[in-house]
């Protein structure tokens, strides 16, 4: 079966600027059963990810969006998929779908659903999933906010989490005293209460500092800088990091002791979670969404909207080094057994197994 996985929008499929999606479908593309014949199919750059077949399609300056997904199927197109994936991005998807009426289209949805207003808006927003075969979501919480809205989509939604290659996760030798936050700078993620949280925790441990690797800052430039402010009063003892690699990433999970995941909004998933956890970090978060299904019982709980609540939290675990280490330890297992890619990718694989054979999944 030959698959074409299609990257629409905001996404960079290499090592240097991957988003959290383009390392999802790299993941999953490399631990498929189907890896051979599966092409990516996404915005032409110099250095794409190494072992998956990609077809970059270069996209001009000032074209719409609609024109480059018009582009980018024709250049699935022409390798005869008998499956297409379109990752994200509805309105693109949708148009691709289009031009893949006789073979089945899947949708791999990153995002909460909208909750629309209205009769007529549920309506509209519940015929924007039409054309596809499948939907695919990454957790629970999303697929069940999705069938909460609309109803009719239970057959076709499906939950595939994604997953690591532990692979690329060894075990770190030793622990810095360093507490990480990762993430974009922008206020759902809770940036600025974490900053407030470490400068009063770390009051009184003088051996501890505090790293945040932010991405997204060009956007949010005024919030990075209050973020910057807050942890003013650490000098050398906070480092602010920007848009590094996600190998540089991964290190930084490792070699933190205690990682921060205090996001204040409903998140569909939460990969930082599972970063940190693989890592072997003892794991801070705030369980709203997606949260809960990742780190629930192996993690310390806060209220992210309570900078004093993320800090005793810290203040809890620098005390504590066994319960560092069992969070650590708990945290790691977790993911060896529900988040590992091999069973993330074989769930996939199923379910292009299911739509291309029209029995649904």
């Amino acid at each position: 079966m030959k698959i074409a996985v299609i990257l629409p929008r905001g996404t960079y499929f290499g090592p240097d600027k991957a988003t959290a999606i383009d390392l999802c479908a790299y993941d999953f593309v490399r631990f498929s059963r189907y890896r051979d014949e599966t092409v990516v199919v996404g915005e032409a750059l110099d250095r794409p990810f190494a072992g998956v077949r990609f077809v970059g399609v270069p996209r001009r300056p000032g074209q719409s969006q609609a024109s480059f997904s018009d582009a980018l199927a024709a250049a699935a197109a022409s390798e005869r998929p008998d499956v297409v994936v379109v990752h994200q991005h509805i309105p693109s998807a949708r148009r691709i779908a289009g031009r893949f009426r006789d073979r089945p289209v899947l949708l791999h949805r990153h995002n909460n659903p909208k909750r629309p207003k209205g009769w007529l808006g549920r309506w509209l927003e519940a015929r924007k999933y039409a054309p596809f075969a499948a939907i695919v979501l990454i957790s629970a919480f999303t697929r069940d906010r999705l069938v909460a809205l609309f109803p009719r989509l239970a057959g076709k939604a499906h939950v595939v989490h994604n997953g690591l290659d532990l692979g690329e996760w060894p075990a770190a030798d030793a622990k810095r005293r360093d507490i990480l936050f990762v993430g974009r700078a922008v206020p759902e993620k809770g940036v600025l209460e974490a900053a407030r949280a470490a400068v009063s925790a770390l009051a009184a441990a003088p051996g501890w500092r505090v790293r945040f690797i932010l991405s997204g800052l060009d956007g949010n430039a005024a919030y990075a800088a209050d973020v910057a402010e807050a942890l003013r009063p650490l000098g050398e003892r906070a480092e602010i990091l920007r848009d590094l690699p996600h190998a540089a990433v991964r290190e930084a999970f490792r070699e933190a002791a205690i990682a921060l995941v205090p996001s204040r909004f409903e998140e569909p998933f939460g990969r930082t979670a599972i970063e940190a956890m693989a890592g072997g970090a003892a794991l801070i978060c705030s369980l709203r969404g997606g949260l809960r299904e990742i780190a629930e019982g192996v993690s310390l709980a806060i209220d992210p909207d309570d900078p004093a609540s993320i800090a005793e939290a810290i203040a809890r675990l620098i005390g504590d080094a066994a319960l560092r280490r069992r969070l650590a330890d708990d945290g790691r297992k977790r993911v060896e057994t529900a988040f590992a890619i091999e069973r993330s990718a074989a769930r996939l694989d199923d379910i292009y197994d299911s739509v291309h054979k029209g029995t649904g999944a």
